[in-house]
């Protein structure tokens, strides 16, 4: 049986990981920007699971590529 709370959890953190790549891309509009901020602003878990988010999509910035090796 599936925890209510963790599927909600999963949930949000799908969310806040699709507006953390949707704002990365050129072709995010205006429309899309102020949806993401009204989602921001609707709740106050949503700004702290972004800030998860910016903060992993920053540490996987700082990652060195890996080289194959043959």
């Amino acid at each position: 049986m599936t925890d209510p709370a963790n599927k909600a959890d999963d949930v949000l953190m799908m969310q806040a990981a699709h507006w953390c790549m949707r704002l990365q891309e050129a072709d995010c509009s205006i429309e899309e920007r102020q949806a993401f901020k009204d989602w921001l602003q609707s709740d106050p878990s949503h700004a702290f699971e972004y800030a998860k988010m910016l903060e992993a999509w920053d540490l996987t910035a700082q990652l060195m590529p890996s080289i194959p090796t043959s």
